[in-house]
């Protein structure tokens, strides 16, 4: 890649999107506010997962009369493109860790990893779980117990081959920097990078413990990850005691399973993005996208950066978020499109949103700014029988992501 290449380029504003409202199997038609969930995205539905609400009138609005109110939302949303309608994918087997999970898409598959129940901290995994967006079913990934990660929350991911990579995160008393990963198809958990162990080393020139010298991590959670395939990037995030800058970049060395900090360039106009936890980041090719966050003290961003990977070049947008929040997700499709829901809206943490937000960060194929002015035209397309749609001259691809599978 070159790295003096062209960052790609914005071609819209946020776009606050208005979905209509859908019946669904239990009656919900649309999610309410929340934060600490996740998001996926594909070619034709972005996935919702799970969220954290303690706002007991909202609860009961969105629930109705129950006699239990639980503040997490054990639900995978589903929000359709083209027919900008939500649905609810109910399925018994859903996991029960709804706060603070990571998740990535690979193909039909969606990998989720870690995640706490309530109280936070109690009831946190170190499991893996998939699901298959074909079927809408839930599976637990069998895996070894051994060298596996502790329960943890606020870690974050990657997928790198056969491999799951996991960094970070906390047990709601306890941060870790450490670093594992497991073999998808084996099951199988190494630990790459024990913290405690590298800690505990001194170093043989200055007599001082080797973390003196910042050459790993400090532990931290609710940070962010991209990667290059050779590298992970560990971007913010923070701790009980600090939030963590983003000028200075620790990086992964897939290869040597060991740690180096690496300078990122500034923007030219805007300089560095300010120290953040809990904000939203996606990447698509080599350009990571990050949004929102908290400096843990009285400060929620509303923008949005881009970090170009390997020239560690930082570009901020003119788009924004319509509003500053933290503790929300965000997702990107294959073809560039940039989506943002819910997350908090207030210091204390008291106030969240329901709203979702979009952005282009890349052009749209004339196929697909065509299917979208379609769909925006006809109400209810996905009544029309699919063999009339075939004769009007509509490609089976996009029929794939508005018909129901049978």
């Amino acid at each position: 890649m070159d790295s003096n290449r062209n960052p790609p380029q914005v071609t819209g504003n946020v776009v606050t999107i208005n979905p209509k409202p859908r019946s669904s199997r239990n009656d919900l038609k649309l999610p309410c506010a929340r934060s600490g969930h996740c998001a996926v995205a594909d070619d034709h539905n972005l996935y919702v997962f799970g969220g954290y609400n303690p706002d007991i009138p909202e609860l009961k609005d969105y629930y109705g009369n129950v006699e239990e109110l639980m503040p997490l939302f054990r639900e995978l949303w589903k929000y359709n493109f083209a027919t900008n309608t939500w649905t609810l994918e109910v399925e018994e087997k859903t996991p029960g860790q709804l706060a603070s999970m990571s998740m990535v898409r690979c193909g039909r598959f969606i990998i989720m990893y870690g995640g706490t129940g309530f109280p936070f901290g109690y009831t946190s995994t170190n499991r893996v779980r998939v699901f298959d967006t074909q079927t809408s079913h839930w599976r637990t990934l069998p895996s070894t117990k051994e060298k596996a990660p502790i329960r943890s929350y606020g870690q974050t991911v990657a997928v790198i081959k056969n491999h799951l990579y996991v960094f970070g995160g906390t047990t709601g008393w306890q941060y870790t920097s450490d670093v594992h990963r497991v073999d998808l198809h084996t099951g199988e958990w190494e630990k790459l990078f024990n913290h405690a162990e590298h800690e505990a080393q001194v170093n043989m020139y200055t007599g001082r413990p080797r973390g003196s010298q910042n050459e790993f991590p400090a532990p931290r959670y609710r940070h962010e990850m991209l990667c290059d395939g050779d590298k992970l990037y560990v971007l913010g995030g923070g701790n009980s005691e600090t939030t963590f800058a983003l000028e200075k970049i620790s990086a992964f060395n897939l290869s040597t399973s060991k740690w180096e900090v690496v300078i990122s360039k500034a923007d030219p106009q805007h300089g560095y993005p300010g120290k953040r936890r809990c904000h939203g980041c996606v990447q698509l090719g080599n350009d990571g996208f990050i949004s929102g966050g908290f400096d843990g003290s009285t400060k929620i961003y509303d923008d949005i950066w881009i970090l170009s990977l390997p020239s560690l070049q930082w570009q901020k947008l003119t788009a924004k978020l319509p509003e500053p929040v933290y503790f929300h997700a965000s997702a990107i499709t294959p073809s560039g499109c940039l989506y943002y829901h819910g997350g908090v809206t207030s210091p204390p943490g008291d106030k969240r949103t329901d709203k979702l937000n979009c952005v282009r960060v890349k052009p749209g194929t004339l196929l697909q700014l065509s299917w979208q002015s379609v769909c925006a035209c006809i109400q209810s397309i996905e009544t029309i029988p699919q063999e009339k749609l075939l004769e009007l001259g509509v490609p089976r691809t996009l029929l794939d992501g508005l018909l129901p599978r049978t």
